[in-house]
C-alpha cells in the first residue's frame, strides 16, 4: 500500500501491467482556472485541446495496468465529459462501456441564466468481458411511496409491495433486502462547507460516493488505485474497507493530506 508524490504519468509507466482492480480518478474538470482552498491548489487552467491530449495518454496507461477483471470510474462534469468518453471509447472500445453514473446533489449550482447544474458524470469502463461486479454489496433501502407499501406476507412477516399499474401484477421484496442503485445517484451528498469530512482539498469528494464504488467492483485484498488522489479519499476508503491502495499525486500538499487521514482515519461506519 503505497502513497506516491509525482507525475502520474511517469508513475504509471513503471508499473507492470494488469495488476489493479479497480482505478477511480477524478481529474481536473477542465474548468479554465486553478482550483484553490486551504489546503492547497492544483493546475485546471489548460484550453481544451491541451487538456484531451495531456489526458489522453494517462487514460492510456490506466487500460494497461487494469487487471483483466478490472475496471476504470472517471469521474467528470459537463465540461469535458463528453471529449474525454470518445478518448475512452477509442481506448476500451466502444463494447467495454458499462454505465454512464449521474451522481446528482442538492448543493450549489445556482444559476439565473441557465438550469441549475446539479450532477457529475462518473463513465466506468471495463478492461474484460468477465469485469468484476458485486451488486449485493452495494443495496440500498427502497423508497416507499404512493407505489411501494409495506404489508404483511402469509406468513406474517414485513414486505414491500408493489403494484403494476398496468398489468395488475404485484411485486413483493423483503423490508431487509434493499435494491441495487440505479444509474442515477440521489442519495450521496456532496460535502458542504461544514461537513466534518473536509480537509480543506478542493474538489474533496465524500466517502460514501467511493465506498459504493469500491465495494462494487472490488473484494477485501484487491488493489485499488486513484492516479489524481487529491485529499486521499479513495485511499482512506479503501484502507478502511481491507482493500489495499495506490495513491498518486504530483501536489505535495495533496500528498500531506492524503498521509494525515490514512494516520488518523478512525473504522469507517458506511451508511447504505
Amino acid at each position: 500500500m503505497s502513497v506516491v508524490q509525482g507525475d502520474n504519468l511517469e508513475i504509471m509507466r513503471g508499473l507492470p501491467d494488469g495488476e489493479i482492480d479497480l482505478i477511480y480518478v477524478d481529474p481536473p474538470f477542465g474548468t479554465g482556472r486553478d482550483r484553490v482552498a486551504a489546503a492547497g491548489r492544483y493546475t485546471d487552467a489548460r484550453e481544451l485541446d491541451d487538456h484531451l491530449t495531456w489526458l489522453r495518454p494517462r487514460l492510456a496507461e490506466m487500460h494497461r495496468l487494469l487487471a483483466p477483471t478490472g475496471s476504470l470510474f472517471v469521474h467528470l462534469d459537463y465540461r469535458t465529459v463528453h471529449y474525454v468518453k470518445v478518448e475512452l471509447d477509442r481506448i476500451f472500445g466502444l463494447e467495454r462501456f458499462v454505465n454512464e453514473i449521474v451522481w446528482c446533489y442538492s448543493v450549489g449550482g445556482k444559476s439565473r441564466r441557465s438550469f441549475g447544474r446539479k450532477h457529475d458524470t462518473i463513465l466506468w469502463y471495463a478492461r474484460g468481458d468477465g469485469y468484476a461486479f458485486y451488486p449485493e454489496a452495494v443495496r440500498v433501502p427502497r423508497k416507499t411511496g404512493s407505489h411501494m407499501k409495506v404489508v404483511l406476507d402469509e406468513s406474517g412477516r414485513p414486505v414491500q409491495e408493489k403494484r403494476d399499474a398496468r398489468s395488475g401484477k404485484v411485486y413483493r421484496y423483503p423490508v431487509h433486502e434493499g435494491k441495487v442503485p440505479e444509474d442515477y445517484w440521489t442519495d450521496i451528498e456532496t460535502l458542504n462547507r461544514g461537513d466534518r469530512q473536509r480537509t480543506g482539498w478542493p474538489t474533496q469528494k465524500p466517502e460514501r460516493l467511493l465506498a459504493r464504488i469500491v465495494q462494487a467492483t472490488t473484494r477485501p485484498g484487491d488493489l485499488v488505485a486513484d492516479f489524481f488522489s487529491g485529499s486521499g479519499t479513495t485511499a482512506v476508503v479503501a484502507m478502511r474497507l481491507g482493500r489495499r491502495y495506490l495513491a498518486v499525486d504530483q501536489s505535495a500538499e495533496a500528498i500531506a493530506v492524503t498521509q494525515t487521514r490514512l494516520r488518523q482515519s478512525p473504522q469507517l461506519h458506511l451508511l447504505p
